[in-house]
């Protein structure tokens, strides 16, 4: 016998409707960016709409020479080199520091812990442009200014991970440390044998979401960088779209150039998207 399908309930097909909406608000402009990205300028300009990239005579015509124009306008090879060692590096340096501070903040006592934290939390309200300038002068004192190192060691350390890093460490049961000790390890072992494999798929969602803000930071590559090999993607984005400005036939070649940025973020998302949702899930059960 054939299961009769029980007919959709209202609520489902309203629920289905928002969710189609939602799908259409979301993945629309990025769909229209990369189809864009193959017109020419006249034809992302006309007063008819079109989805498609249209020639005069109606036909589909995709102008590939577009990302040609953005590869090398952008000096992919360069740029894409230079922002994978800052993004990784950062995003290395930020999960080790701020694990070790949020283990420290969890599980270790020492005076004025909570003291220390609290006026570690206090710093999440000051906006970060505000600390432009003291970090600037801080590099430039360093003597790192025009370098790659001025985009990592401002960002080693989140006070935003240092938090999530704490309340993921105090979720874990106080026997398993304590048999460390008896066994005599001593606090870094345990911190780096037992908590920090315990923490992986918190460590993995940090480690996704600080590679990716680190990968499209443009303002401060856009105040402490001034040679052009050592630009980042997003700060020679920045460069072609205010070119495309003054410039309407670069306009698609600057749709092209943040595809070509957008795309190493959208695979990293395809590849580890099963951990994020493992990572933000474990999360949701321990609370």
């Amino acid at each position: 016998m054939t299961r009769r399908r029980r007919p959709l309930r209202p609520q489902r097909i309203a629920l289905y409707a928002i969710l189609s909406i939602l799908v259409v608000i979301l993945v629309g402009p990025f769909l229209w960016l990369v189809l864009s990205s193959f017109k020419t300028g006249s034809q992302i300009f006309t007063p008819n709409l079109s989805l498609l990239p249209l020639d005069s005579h109606g036909n589909i015509q995709f102008r590939v020479d577009n990302y040609v124009y953005a590869f090398d306008y952008l000096h992919v090879g360069v740029l894409f080199g230079n922002t994978l060692i800052v993004a990784t590096t950062a995003t290395v340096l930020n999960l080790f520091f701020n694990s070790l501070a949020g283990y420290a903040f969890a599980r270790i006592r020492f005076k004025g812990r909570e003291f220390l934290f609290r006026a570690t939390l206090t710093s999440l309200m000051v906006p970060g442009t505000v600390m432009l300038v003291p970090n600037l002068i801080i590099i430039t004192k360093l003597g790192i200014y025009d370098t790659l190192a001025a985009l990592i060691v401002p960002f080693a350390m989140s006070v935003y991970n240092i938090f999530l890093m704490r309340q993921t460490f105090l979720r874990f049961p106080r026997e398993l440390e304590e048999a460390a000790y008896i066994d005599g390890a001593g606090p870094f072992r345990v911190f780096w044998s037992i908590a920090m494999p315990l923490a992986r798929p918190t460590l993995v969602v940090l480690g996704i979401m600080t590679f990716m803000w680190n990968y499209n930071n443009f303002l401060w590559p856009l105040v402490v960088i001034q040679s052009p090999e050592n630009d980042t993607l997003a700060k020679g984005l920045g460069a072609l779209v205010s070119a495309s400005a003054s410039n309407a036939e670069l306009y698609p070649v600057m749709l092209a150039g943040a595809v070509i940025v957008a795309v190493p973020l959208i695979v990293i998302f395809l590849v580890f998207q099963r951990f994020i949702v493992r990572g933000i899930g474990a999360g949701a059960v321990k609370g």
